[in-house]
């Protein structure tokens, strides 16, 4: 149940940014986070970084995995994505992905996949093939990404957006997680909304949308700024993993993603 060895690198070799991985026995130390910050600044005009950083600054040191893409000219970040293993009060283990970070001018190419990719890698070494993750997000292209593998015959998404319903296992699962992540946080089990605990409340400067107007209608009627929805994955067959693999694979390649794989 792992991702094929290296596959970050091959899907990495003919991107214009290298990989750089603050993970295990990599310390993301003062210089390099006072770097990463400042780039990220830069790098998402659309959201108030220097805000979430003021108030949130040891943010990118809590992940236990972070992988930041690098602009290979300019020598500056242009993404990041941190996870951390937690569990649950009953010992469920989990993937919190708690860094999620693009620049608006990449968000529509294979960066975030590449990046994905080196995570799993990453992440397999200390706990598995996560095949329970979680996010809080209130962008609806972050949701999207999610359900891109959590509709993949032999795993389930949390909150399902339409008419096919909740699943009851999953559900329970999520209401787990939200009292792991936010115990302090109301929160709805039928829309999947953590009310009031995003920092700063207005970290976007404007809703943003993806291209399924029913996620849209979703995030719109249950969130306010400030909220964040609980996305949850759970993956029940080992052969969904490859599938999963494969499809970030095509993704990090610049090949065309399928209809429901939206990239951030």
């Amino acid at each position: 149940m792992s991702p094929p060895a290296a596959s970050a690198a091959a899907a990495e070799a003919s991107q214009p940014y290298t990989i750089v991985r603050f993970s295990q026995n990599c310390e993301l130390g003062p210089a390099e986070d006072r770097w990463l910050q400042e780039g990220l600044v830069a790098a998402l005009p659309d959201l108030r970084m220097a805000e979430l950083f003021a108030a949130r600054p040891g943010l990118l040191r809590e992940a236990e995995h972070l992988v930041v893409s690098v602009d290979r000219a300019s020598g500056q970040p242009v993404s990041a994505l941190g996870a951390s293993w937690t569990a649950t009060a009953a010992g469920r283990r989990f993937l919190h992905i708690g860094v999620q970070f693009v620049s608006a001018r990449l968000r529509r190419g294979p960066v975030f996949s590449t990046s994905w990719l080196a995570l799993l890698e990453d992440a397999v070494i200390t706990g598995g093939f996560p095949v329970l993750s979680a996010l809080r997000t209130y962008n609806p292209v972050a949701y999207c990404a999610m359900r891109a593998y959590g509709r993949l015959p032999g795993a389930v998404m949390y909150p399902e957006v339409g008419p096919a319903g909740q699943d009851p296992d999953v559900t329970q699962l999520a209401g787990e997680i939200a009292t792991t992540l936010a115990p302090a946080a109301p929160f709805d089990p039928d829309s999947g909304r953590l009310a009031g605990i995003g920092v700063p409340r207005g970290l976007y400067r404007g809703r943003p949308s993806c291209d399924d107007a029913a996620v849209n209608e979703h995030f719109e009627r249950h969130t306010v700024p400030g909220d964040r929805i609980l996305c949850v994955v759970h993956i029940r067959e080992t052969a969904t993993v490859n599938a999963i693999v494969a499809n970030f694979l095509r993704r990090a390649a610049g090949s065309a993603p399928a209809a429901a794989t939206p990239p951030p």
